[in-house]
């Protein structure tokens, strides 16, 4: 297995995307894949991480959109890309890599990851495309007909560093004492000063304040100086490679709105959020709604008298600082980067829509023995009965009609949803030669999370399954399907199922 991750690193963006394509790297070295970094990077110190994480590292000269970036990525894979036997996988995480870039990976055959924030493109080409942010369900993608959608805070990229506290269980003490600053890689417009003068209001010898300064922030020796005449201690931390104990250390963090806010909320650490790009202003709100977080808006537009404010009712409120802490830990489990590793490496299902192409093959499946026998009504189907109902319902907007296909394209069976106000009821059939095999389940899951992207009207998924089926039963309810009373449908007995769209998602 080949893993590529084509990541920058400078003042201006940042470290946020290296660093959490890190974690998914490590994930893969974990399977035993080789990982190379195709890296635009200012900084020495996280070129230097890459190659301690046994990484290879790749440089690139020049970002996208000059042209070289993408014959450099395109050359860098042609290699193991077009192996038949190879599971090689390009990472894409970067706001400049325009549909352009990811199509022509796609074209090439490479099998393309696209991380993604901001849903700012006209249209995404990907295998699967992944947003980890927790507004990331609400947003409406334009992309290809078989992309994997991995939406929301399920699929959270921890480092290994983060993933050893899982057992943390985290004191609240009456009052804050240790605070713990980090406010991104680059830090451009040097929030961390405005920080730190914010800190040095606090009258309180017994405080402890640690500043971990970015690997591509420029503003070391500014900082240094504003630390000097503090009326407590406050310790400059540059690169820092042990952001978890730190986490654990601290009883209050200030950070950026990014990815840095699923680390903390992971730690249960009680932050007070700011906003430093466009980017973090939906993270920042929705963290605040949750109640995981202080939203203490745009960097701009607070002084650091105001901060202090802020800071000081935080550190003073220990139930506040408690129910922030168990909000924010509630949305991260910690198994996001196992989910999305085997999206990747395992044998991925896609969805696309059916079309009249697919007529005669979903009428041979309808007819299969065991399909009749899971039906409610079991005779044989016509071939000119099905053909007007398979015309119908494609012509029906209010039913939405997939055919499921594994890895390899190979078509595994059909899953249709027929949608009235804000219900769908669910028809799912598996072909012959793929029973057994544990798609049923991964089908209707793929399928929610589909329809609950493709139209914001429904809230539930509702099956109807014979009482008879077990192996219908369990397939619905290992997809999280809950069994909520017995039905009486086309006067057969049955169970009757629900999926709530935020039970899924």
């Amino acid at each position: 297995m080949h893993l590529y991750i084509r990541a920058d690193a400078d003042s201006r963006i940042g470290t946020g995307h290296v660093m959490r394509c890190i974690a998914l790297a490590q994930a893969w070295q974990d399977r035993g894949a080789k990982v190379a970094f195709l890296c635009h990077c200012e900084s020495e110190a996280l070129h230097r991480r890459i190659i301690d994480e046994g990484f290879d590292f790749i440089a690139v000269g020049n970002s996208h959109p000059d042209p070289s970036d993408l014959r450099q990525t395109l050359k860098e894979l042609s290699v193991v890309g077009h192996q038949p036997s190879a599971n090689c996988w390009l990472v894409l995480d970067g706001y400049h890599f325009t549909p352009e870039y990811q199509k022509a990976i796609r074209d090439a055959g490479i099998r393309l990851l696209v991380i993604d924030d901001l849903n700012h493109l006209s249209h995404y080409y990907a295998d699967i495309l992944l947003n980890q942010n927790i507004h990331a369900p609400d947003l409406k993608y334009q992309c290809d007909e078989d992309t994997v959608l991995l939406l929301g805070t399920r699929y959270v990229l921890l480092r290994r560093e983060f993933l050893r506290y899982r057992s943390f269980r985290r004191q609240i003490p009456r009052k804050a004492k240790n605070i713990l600053v980090s406010l991104g890689g680059g830090d451009l417009d040097n929030v961390t000063l405005k920080a730190i003068q914010a800190l040095k209001y606090i009258e309180d010898p017994e405080i402890e304040a640690r500043v971990v300064v970015g690997p591509v922030n420029h503003n070391t020796e500014k900082l240094r100086k504003e630390i000097i005449h503090s009326p407590f201690a406050i310790r400059l931390l540059p690169n820092v490679n042990n952001m978890p104990e730190l986490m654990a250390w601290a009883d209050l963090a200030i950070s950026g709105g990014g990815s840095t806010c699923w680390e903390l909320a992971f730690m249960g650490l009680p932050s007070l959020v700011a906003i430093l790009a466009e980017n973090q202003v939906e993270l920042a709100v929705r963290l605040e709604t949750k109640h995981a977080a202080v939203n203490i808006g745009w960097f701009h537009m607070f002084s650091s008298g105001q901060l202090f404010a802020k800071i000081d009712a935080l550190m003073n409120d220990r139930n506040l600082r408690s129910s922030i802490s168990d909000n924010a830990s509630s949305l991260i489990d910690g198994e996001g980067i196992a989910r999305v590793s085997d999206a990747m490496v395992g044998d991925q299902i896609t969805l696309r829509r059916a079309t009249l192409d697919d007529c005669r093959l979903v009428w041979q499946w309808s007819n299969e023995k065991e399909t009749r026998q899971a039906s409610f009504s079991q005779g044989l189907i016509s071939w000119e009965e099905h053909v007007q109902w398979f015309k119908d319902k494609l012509e029906d907007r209010n039913h939405f009609f997939f055919i499921a296909s594994n890895g390899k394209r190979n078509p595994l069976g059909q899953i249709r949803f027929s949608v009235e106000e804000k219900k769908a009821v669910v028809s799912l059939s598996i072909a012959a030669e793929s029973r057994n095999l544990g798609y049923g389940s991964e089908i209707l899951r793929v399928g929610a999370r589909k329809l609950f992207h493709e139209t914001k009207k429904v809230d539930e998924i509702i099956a109807f399954v014979k009482d008879e089926n077990q192996i219908s039963l369990r397939t619905f309810q290992r997809a999280g399907f809950k069994k909520t009373k017995e039905s009486i449908t086309h006067g057969v007995k049955s169970y009757k199922l629900v999926l709530i769209r935020a039970e899924l998602i």
